[in-house]
């Protein structure tokens, strides 16, 4: 039998993983909002097209973005068994379900972004914003290889507490895409000036960069290829693929559909205006301030959840749980103060128009949505939480359900009525997602309280217990 997990779910057992995923998110927080700062400085048109445009890339690539992090729960279970080699043979099957995702999107992006194009062009947003959505999406789409690719592998990589790998590769990529758009968008060293394209094309060539880094730094060592090819880890099973696919489609349906609602409520905000949406979508980068590092927090604690279920070691899973939520909720409580007393310097920073009048109201407007984020925080700590330590015990058909019914029966009509019935401004449509915030967290919460998720562990019976260094090796 392995020997157990030498963590004991304390605060710092979950910061010893969540470190290096806090530093790769807020490196891809920063990245994005730098990104937005340079195409808000083309104008509210171009911040809302993008702005649109990653919304709807968000939402296309929703189903094998979250199936590819529903391999976390798999390969972490099966580790804290002992079933190493079970765990990466799951690890490698996910890269091959990126693989074909991206060949997909590869062969339709041209398809998706008229498909964008058609979406601005029936909110009301100018016509101007609608053709950049559609050429910023298409561009999008056809780069979207290398992100799922990086992302099968640092999923991987993150299950079992290897998660300096990919924050290396985001430190190098995530400046990387900022020179490359500074570049290509403005018309640099004597390149052309590409406008949104250059933004699109920027970010491909950064996660281009970060799928060969994390390629290079998580190869096998000398001597584990003889031990790959006894064990046949990378050999394709569709009984494997049926086990990812199983366990991941919950995580990829939710986050389509949980998506599709954001979507939606995007869409409707459109109808706003051009001003509305950009406001929107510098909304969208104060709320990344928050949430990325207290996601990276619920990500390390759901990988020693993960491993504790293997072991059957309950009581270090409820105080895993406890850790993760002690240091979450003080933190975004934290960030609602700071949008609270800088929400309209924040929001300045985004918001650009020629025009001084239309530039004073966008900013008035952005200050009153960063009260709105910072209303949030208390009740997102507890879904955040919630969410993740349950999909970590295997429980990731009720949450998959849970989020989709709060997102559909709450979110999209109470914000349509907020827009169409009762004349609302973007304002009035942020604050409403309150309700969602709050009653989802509490419905989480009581999940959890019922101890259900025990009964939900992933590895099977038969699974075996034998140890291999190929995947338990400290970096």
């Amino acid at each position: 039998m392995p020997s157990k997990t030498p963590a004991d779910g304390s605060k710092m057992a979950v910061l010893r993983i969540a470190w290096p995923i806090g530093v790769s998110m807020v490196s891809y927080t920063l990245k994005g909002f730098v990104d937005m700062l340079m195409v808000g400085h083309l104008g509210l048109e171009a911040l809302a097209g993008v702005g649109l445009a990653g919304i709807l890339a968000w939402n296309i690539t929703a189903f094998p973005w979250g199936a590819l992090r529903g391999q976390r729960p798999l390969v972490s279970q099966y580790l804290g068994a002992g079933d190493t080699t079970a765990a990466l043979s799951f690890g490698v099957h996910a890269f091959y379900f990126a693989t074909m995702a991206s060949a997909l999107f590869v062969v339709f992006a041209s398809q998706l972004g008229q498909f964008g194009q058609w979406v601005g062009e029936t909110s009301n947003i100018s016509p101007e914003s609608a053709i950049i959505a559609g050429e910023y999406l298409g561009l999008r789409m056809l780069w979207a290889a290398p992100m799922l690719l990086a992302m099968a592998v640092a999923e991987y990589l993150r299950s079992t507490e290897r998660p300096r790998i990919p924050m290396a590769a985001d430190l190098l990529s995530h400046p990387l895409n900022v020179a490359f758009n500074y570049v290509l968008i403005f018309g640099k060293f004597g390149i052309p000036a590409m406008g949104v394209r250059g933004a699109a094309i920027g970010t491909g060539l950064a996660d281009l960069c970060a799928m060969t880094v994390m390629f290079w730094l998580a190869r096998p060592k000398r001597g584990q290829w003889a031990q790959l090819s006894q064990e046949h880890p990378l050999r394709f099973r569709w009984s494997r693929m049926k086990r990812v696919f199983e366990t991941g489609w919950t995580g990829g349906f939710q986050f389509m559909i949980e998506g599709g609602a954001f979507a939606l409520i995007t869409y409707f905000i459109g109808f706003l205006g051009t001003a509305s949406l950009a406001i929107h979508q510098a909304a969208i980068q104060l709320v990344h301030m928050s949430i990325m590092p207290a996601v990276a927090v619920a990500d390390g604690g759901s990988v020693l959840i993960g491993k504790y279920v293997g072991e059957l070691r309950w009581e270090q899973v409820r105080k895993t749980v406890r850790s993760v939520l002690q240091l979450i909720l003080p933190f975004m409580c934290l960030m609602g103060v700071v949008f609270v007393v800088w929400g309209e310097e924040l929001m300045g920073l985004f918001l650009k128009d020629s025009d001084p009048i239309v530039h004073a109201k966008a900013i008035e407007m952005g200050g009153m949505v960063a009260i709105a984020v910072a209303a949030w925080q208390f009740g997102d700590a507890f879904q955040i939480t919630y969410r993740f330590c349950l999909r970590a015990t295997g429980d990731h058909k009720w949450v998959m359900w849970a989020g989709i019914l709060v997102s559909w029966l709450l979110n999209v009509p109470i914000i349509a009525a907020t827009i169409f019935w009762f004349n609302g401004d973007v304002f009035h449509a942020w604050m409403a997602f309150t309700a969602e915030i709050y009653i989802g967290g509490w419905i989480f919460h009581r999940r959890w309280r019922s101890g259900v998720w025990k009964s939900k562990r992933l590895v099977s019976d038969e699974s075996g217990v034998e140890h291999s260094s190929l995947v338990s090796e400290s970096e």
